[in-house]
């Protein structure tokens, strides 16, 4: 599965979540106003320290109480001077309110003192009464002065903590992102190995002789990168070593076949002669299908193929030796990367199997199915029984009783086919047709190139409606 998001940008996103958390968090314990364990009420400024603020500012001339006022201002609560006006007694709802207006009359006497609460931040979901969301609200604390103007204090920090915090989140957030970014490269050199390692598996599966992984990263990188190698050496060994054993007994059997090929001639009986070479040339092509199924194939480098130029050239090998074949292939060309000799044996193993198995007239068809380019080679005889439909494409897999040995193939060609396909990046399709028959699929994706040119052929005739 090639889908997903890769394991970079997994642990990326975890961090930079986490980061964000973080400083989400700093922002709501430092700047939101709170009831502290120092009993300083909801960020205000304790009784004791209000009354000398008032007296300060009532001793102060007042040409010089504004820059008093700013001097004070610079807290995690906001200090303001308001127009002179009547301070009314409130009765907050909430009883830690009461509590708190309470204290700060009873060292202010004489003095019209209110405490009011502002909508809270986050509307219905914080209430006025206790609740372990109380320190989300906003609390202004007005004394009257005796020249008639209004002390006021708001629970929120003051302008100067405001920008301060800012330059901190600032400074806090750039440096998390360069954190992140030298974290993002970090990771992307410590998976990289782990990129190189699926593609040389991936190379691995195709073929044989796919060079070896480099031996890069950390240690367990480099070790894994080393396990790997060696495995894909011994497999790759395994199986050279099977194909030698295996070319070795062909090549003794093909000698014992040669001598029975000519003592059959001897044989006196024709019928009894014609079923004995019959079935020793049976057997040469057996031992000929097993060694290319089960030997290595040297992979060649793909290339662009015109596939309705292949598929046209092998219907006219089978109708010049008199082979009844209707064809719908359609003009050239129908581009393909592939190998032009894998796709001849594709073509010519299922030519044979529908021959062979089928009637007399086997149908070819070519067509575009969107980002495909889809081969059909179907036949009008009996058909496979549906439970044995899964098994084809397998090894020594026939369909009966149609598709048995006396009308010849040991069950390797569909096998062979499909490996084939495979390796092509194809998709082979067996199924029986509708009306009676056998039909096989061959599915290719179309070359780009050739999807590029038709997306601007499409585009242009767009363009000159």
């Amino acid at each position: 599965m090639r889908s997903g998001v890769n394991l970079t940008f997994r642990i990326a996103a975890i961090l930079l979540v986490g980061f964000i958390l973080l400083q989400l968090t700093v922002v709501v314990l430092v700047t939101l106003p709170h009831y502290g364990s120092d009993d300083r009420p909801y960020n205000l400024p304790l009784p004791g320290e209000v009354a000398a603020m008032v007296a300060a500012i009532e001793v102060a001339i007042p040409s010089q109480r504004p820059a008093l006022v700013g001097a004070l201002d610079g807290s995690l609560y906001t200090v303001r001077i308001a127009a002179a006006q009547p301070v009314v007694a409130n009765v907050p709802p909430d009883s830690a309110l009461i509590s708190l207006a309470q204290s700060y009359r009873t060292i202010l006497p004489g003095r019209a003192v209110a405490i009011a609460s502002r909508p809270p931040l986050f509307g219905g979901l914080v209430r006025t009464g206790p609740s372990l969301t109380r320190w989300l609200l906003p609390v202004t604390l007005a004394v009257q002065l005796n020249s008639g103007e209004v002390l006021i204090i708001d629970s929120g920090p003051s302008r100067l903590v405001r920008g301060f915090l800012r330059q901190r989140a600032l400074m806090g957030a750039l440096g998390g992102a360069f954190v992140l970014f030298v974290l993002g490269l970090t990771l992307r050199q410590m998976t990289r190995p782990i990129v190189h390692l699926s593609r040389g598996i991936r190379q691995f599966a195709g073929a044989l002789d796919a060079p070896d992984l480099p031996v890069e990263g950390s240690r367990e990188m480099r070790e894994l990168a080393s396990t790997y190698n060696e495995m894909k050496a011994r497999i790759a060994g395994l199986v050279a070593e099977r194909t030698r054993v295996l070319a070795a007994v062909a090549h003794d059997l093909r000698t014992y076949l040669t001598r029975l090929r000519l003592r059959a001639e001897f044989i006196d009986v024709p019928e009894q002669r014609v079923r004995a070479i019959a079935d020793l040339d049976e057997m040469a092509q057996l031992l000929d299908d097993t060694l290319m199924f089960a030997g290595p194939r040297r992979v060649a480098p793909r290339a662009a193929v015109d596939l309705a130029g292949e598929l046209a050239a092998r219907v006219a090998v089978r109708r010049e030796i008199g082979q009844t074949i209707e064809a719908e292939i359609g003009a050239s060309p129908a581009l393909i990367l592939a190998r032009p000799l894998a796709l001849r044996r594709i073509f010519d193993n299922l030519l044979d199997n529908a021959v062979h198995y089928g009637a007399t007239v086997v149908e070819v068809a070519l067509v575009r199915a969107d980002a495909d380019w889809a081969v059909t080679i179907g036949d009008r005889g009996p058909g496979v029984a549906p439970d044995l439909l899964e098994r084809l494409g397998q090894p020594f897999e026939r369909g009966e009783p149609s598709r048995n040995r006396t009308s010849g193939g040991a069950g390797l060609g569909l096998a062979i086919v499909r490996a084939l396909v495979d390796e092509e990046s194809g998709r082979l399709t067996l199924a029986n047709r509708i009306g009676g028959g056998f039909i096989a699929t061959v599915r290719f994706k179309a070359e780009q190139q050739e999807l590029l040119k038709q997306n601007e052929a499409t585009e242009w005739t767009r363009a000159s409606k």
